[in-house]
């Protein structure tokens, strides 16, 4: 994938560049920003700005890789994050491993590489055909400069995973399944619901007492 929008600032212009490839049998990933302004603002500093407003031109290029692998600070993390996370994220299972770069020019000087957003950025990724399924919902856990986030999916679409993130880094794709069975599946444990034990209780005394005022009376 390369697509290229040109986006006009003031009396400049900035070319915001979209790469993508992969290095598994997949084919090339597709994504997108869905506010290319918000894009530009997040990426360029005030001054930066205002020196495209007055006519300078610039540039935005995003590189984003699958791989069959994750890099050995995405693994330790992960490893970290799998330790602490609790239950509500133990069934989740590893779809495919992201490496996306960026990297900013604005003028005639050498690209910079961005390690983030100055502000949460609205980014849509589609899910490849062969982790779609309709009852599935998808988390994307990034790491960055010693850190990491688990971003959860917004959109609840089942061929995109959108995500507001503020870091740009190596990333993981998770997922879960969310179907009827696996759904049914945690109903039996309602029984330990505390009210519910007290309504049953309640229920076996009054059929308790009925049968010994029945006995009572019969003799």
């Amino acid at each position: 994938m390369h697509e290229t929008t040109q986006i006009s600032y003031g009396l400049g212009t900035v070319d915001i560049i979209l790469n993508s490839e992969s290095s598994t049998g997949i084919s090339d990933p597709h994504f997108r920003f869905t506010d290319y302004d918000q894009v530009l603002c997040s990426c360029f500093t005030p001054k930066e700005l205002e020196q495209i407003s007055e006519g300078e031109h610039a540039g935005i290029t995003f590189n984003l890789v699958l791989t069959d692998a994750p890099d050995s600070e995405l693994e330790s993390s992960l490893f970290r994050f799998e330790e602490i996370s609790g239950k509500f994220y133990a069934d989740l299972e590893e779809g495919l491993f992201i490496n996306l770069e960026a990297y900013k020019t604005l003028g005639d000087s050498e690209p910079r590489k961005l390690e983030m957003f100055s502000e949460k950025t609205e980014f849509r990724l589609n899910i490849p055909d062969n982790l779609k399924e309709n009852d599935r919902e998808y988390f994307l856990y990034t790491t960055s400069l010693g850190g990491s986030e688990l971003y959860e999916d917004t959109d609840r679409d089942a061929d995109t995973i959108s995500i507001n993130a503020g870091t740009i880094g190596n990333s993981i794709l998770l997922y879960r399944e969310i179907s009827f069975m696996s759904s049914s599946a945690k109903q039996p444990l309602a029984i330990l619901n505390p009210q519910y034990i007290c309504v049953v209780g309640i229920v076996l005394l009054l059929l308790l007492w009925k049968r010994i005022d029945f006995l009572h009376k019969k003799e």
